[in-house]
């Protein structure tokens, strides 16, 4: 890593211990506002959908552990308990991974999770023949972030099969193969960090980055692009996560750029042209702004852990949906009683 760091001089990155966390940014505001976001499942809605998003939990979850919030307090049920009670039926690596994250920021163990071994799936996924794990690009980063933060070995693998998937300009895209991306480069890059590999593919992706940065300091998703080249709040974010890992820090000031995105009410709206509070520019400005990345999450302690379903042997189903279901058949079955009488 000595050498690494060295050469990262090459692309004008200052190098520090740390990412400092900004002033100009109230993130207790913000952590607040996400508070009063909570549903009554215990989750939050992403904003495209009025239900609660399991992805979107995630991000609340891993925001407040960010500044110290302890999720498990907020609301009964909270934001922890709904992330539990999703698990039994989470598909995708991708989730599982984020998953796994929210388990391990809270101090829960993600070998047994809302009676689920998130870990185990995640493993599951990986094809040793091509060191991929199921799904995108972003979910094969996903799950070494996850593994990492479990205390689990990534397999030898996964880290040279992302690098075989970064395109000749440096970066990834969500999918290997389309257009490179800011989010998924570092994600990528955080990942890499997790793994301890590919010194020079983290080189060659942070120059990529550097040619994605705005004259504000702030990130667009991707240049050129037909939708615009704003900077985003989302985008931002990622890319200083990616800086956080790396220990660097990019000029001019991509903080200063997402912190501008801050709202009155403590939300972050997603770019400046767009008014408005959008729930995931805001937990995940959060967790960026604090000086955190996917690397290794913060852990507070889940002051009420929630409870773990008790599954039956033969269908897997939670035992209370049993219990509801012959509930319902005694009062059918009385129901019926009281009418043949009659």
């Amino acid at each position: 890593m000595r050498q690494f760091k060295s050469v990262l001089m090459a692309f004008a990155l200052v190098l520090v211990l740390a990412l400092p966390t900004l002033a100009a940014a109230d993130l207790q505001a913000a952590v607040a506002w996400l508070r009063e976001q909570v549903q009554a499942d215990g989750g939050v809605s992403d904003g495209f959908s009025e239900g609660s998003s399991v992805g979107a939990t995630v991000d609340v979850v891993l925001a407040a552990a960010a500044v110290g919030e302890d999720v498990s307090t907020w609301a009964t049920p909270s934001p922890l308990d709904f992330l539990a009670t999703q698990a039994s039926t989470a598909a995708g690596t991708g989730t599982l991974a984020k998953l796994t994250l929210a388990a391990v920021a809270t101090g829960q163990d993600p070998t047994n999770f809302g009676g689920v071994d998130l870990v185990a799936g995640i493993n599951a996924a990986y094809d040793a023949a091509t060191g991929r794990f199921d799904g995108l690009v972003i979910d094969h980063a996903f799950a070494m972030l996850a593994l990492k933060n479990a205390g689990v070995a990534i397999p030898d693998g996964a880290a040279r099969a992302l690098i075989d998937l970064q395109a000749e300009d440096g970066g990834w895209s969500f999918d290997g193969a389309s257009q490179s991306d800011t989010n998924t480069t570092a994600l990528a890059i955080q990942a890499l960090v997790a793994a301890d590999a590919g010194d020079a593919a983290i080189v060659k992706a942070l120059g990529f980055l550097k040619t994605q940065q705005n004259e504000d300091g702030g990130f667009p998703y991707q240049k050129p692009s037909a939708y615009g080249t704003d900077t985003d709040a989302n985008s931002t974010a990622w890319v200083i996560q990616a800086l956080t890992a790396t220990g660097d820090i990019a000029v001019p000031s991509p903080e200063e750029a997402l912190a501008a995105l801050q709202t009155e009410s403590g939300a972050f709206q997603w770019q400046a042209a767009v008014p408005g509070e959008n729930l995931l520019a805001t937990a995940q400005a959060v967790f960026a702004l604090a000086g955190y990345s996917y690397v290794q999450v913060p852990v507070v302690e889940a002051a009420r852990p929630p409870a773990v379903p008790t599954l039956l042997a033969e269908t897997g189903a939670p035992a209370t949906t049993w219990l509801w279901l012959a509930l319902v058949g005694v009062v059918l079955l009385s129901g019926g009683l009281v009418l043949k009488r009659a």
